[in-house]
């Protein structure tokens, strides 16, 4: 691990886009669109060190800084930096690097970006998990000059929090995220059933819906994410701590308990012996099972607050307005616990223009931009006078339900070394989803690789 570095002097910045809070005007209206086009730039100039054709600054013309981010399905991303380029034209020109959509593949590439000392991209939307391991090494910028204790109040605690490493601020979360369990609310009433809490009543409903549903295009039960990504980790431990069990703490982590091995065996089950999930789920990513649940293949399907959304759009849903969610499916006597997420902004230290990225971070964190996140996306703001707006409650019926869902989620243990935590445990789970390995043997082999990580 690398030592963090000392804070860069400011740079000589025009008094209307300084540290301070910049004007704002009101974004939403009549003029504001989602479908506004951003320039996409090729892949992160990983290997090629610096970059100044992609952030710089001329004489003539405004700084230029890019932003590194997922890719966004709605629109609304592009539409927000539309937004501020046009507010700050002839100042900052925000341009759009587009990462792909899996968080395993995101992280590949920032990884090599940082590691080449690259200054672009100037502001990184990362994972939650990445902040620690990200600031331990360098390569990220602190905030705490720009982001004062005031500020920060703002947002949910958990905002501000998930991004403190040894004092400093490294990030702000973005928009939250948690594991949700998606049904069909008409066929969940078709087939008299509640809407499901434990495996045993998913699977029972599944089944019936199955039997009754096949020729109106129902071929599974439920979709999991299974593809070689964090994502499978997440839905493991959900049907962990839905079970009462727990992987201990940093330095001392357990992953091969009888209760832990349990969990994968059912996620196993769901497709070779219960067969309702589909043989392909080794395969998947969370917008993989999203595809066929949107059109019509199954009842039921584990995935994150974004799916909302979109389940939920005639243009992109054969489903919409049939879909609902509730908490991670759960064993008798406990309660379904979502594994939490979201989006952390953060800045490249070894960016050349900090000042511009902050101010790009602070103008997608205002209330007006998070209102438009959430009304035009469905994301879930770390702003409680967002998520409390009684208009986005009406078009998004979610925010709602996820008041209380959110405050049953689970976060996954904050290790300087998650990756090292995470990505052996995707290979073991990812094998046993592939019908490669037992359960028990997959676990076992990776305790030992993670049981002291910290």
């Amino acid at each position: 691990m690398g030592i963090i570095p000392e804070q860069h002097p400011s740079s000589n910045l025009d008094a209307s886009i300084s540290t301070s809070k910049l004007t704002r005007r009101t974004l939403l209206g009549n003029g504001v669109k989602a479908g506004v086009g951003a320039s996409l730039l090729g892949p992160l100039l990983a290997a090629c060190g610096n970059d100044s054709s992609s952030s710089s600054s001329t004489s003539n013309g405004p700084v230029t800084i890019q932003y590194a981010a997922l890719s966004d399905q709605t629109g609304e991303q592009a539409a927000e930096i539309a937004r501020f380029n046009d507010l700050h034209k002839g100042k900052i020109k925000v341009t759009y690097q587009q990462l792909p959509p899996v968080a395993t593949d995101q992280y590949s590439k920032f990884v090599n970006a940082f590691r080449a000392q690259s200054e672009v991209p100037d502001v990184v939307h990362i994972d939650v998990t990445w902040p620690a391991q990200f600031a331990s090494s360098g390569w990220l910028e602190p905030l705490d000059r720009y982001a004062s204790a005031d500020y920060l109040k703002q947002f949910y605690p958990s905002a501000g929090n998930v991004g403190k490493i040894n004092g400093q601020l490294y990030g702000i979360q973005r928009y939250l995220d948690i594991g949700l369990l998606y049904y069909r609310t008409d066929l969940v009433q078709k087939y008299g059933g509640q809407v499901p809490q434990t495996r045993a009543d998913m699977e029972a409903l599944a089944t019936k819906i199955l039997a009754g549903e096949k020729s109106n295009g129902i071929q599974y039960g439920y979709l999991l994410p299974g593809k070689k990504i964090e994502a499978i980790v997440d839905e493991w431990l959900e049907f962990l701590w839905g079970a009462g069990g727990n992987i201990g703490n940093p330095g001392s982590l357990k992953v091969d308990d009888a209760t832990s091995i349990d969990a994968l065996q059912y996620m196993h089950d769901l497709i070779y012996s219960k067969k309702l999930s589909p043989n392909g789920t080794n395969t998947y990513a969370p917008n993989d099972i999203l595809n066929l649940f949107n059109n019509g293949q199954a009842p039921f399907m584990r995935n994150w607050t974004f799916a909302y959304a979109i389940a939920n759009n005639p243009k992109s849903s054969k489903v919409a307005g049939k879909v609902g969610i509730a908490p991670t499916l759960a064993l008798n006597g406990n309660k379904g616990q979502g594994c939490t997420g979201g989006w952390v902004l953060g800045i490249n230290a070894n960016s050349k223009h900090k000042d511009e990225a902050w101010a790009f971070i602070d103008f997608l964190l205002s209330k007006e931009t998070q209102t438009s996140l959430a009304q035009n996306a469905g994301l879930v703001s770390t702003r409680p006078d967002v998520l409390s707006d009684p208009t986005l409650q009406t078009k998004h019926p979610q925010f709602k339900d996820l008041a209380t869902i959110l405050n049953s989620g689970h976060n996954r243990p904050q290790l300087k070394t998650y990756n090292q935590f995470t990505t052996p445990l995707q290979a073991a789970i990812n094998g046993v989803l592939s019908n490669q390995q037992s359960p028990a043997d997959a676990l076992h082999g990776v305790q030992s690789q993670i049981a002291s990580l910290a």
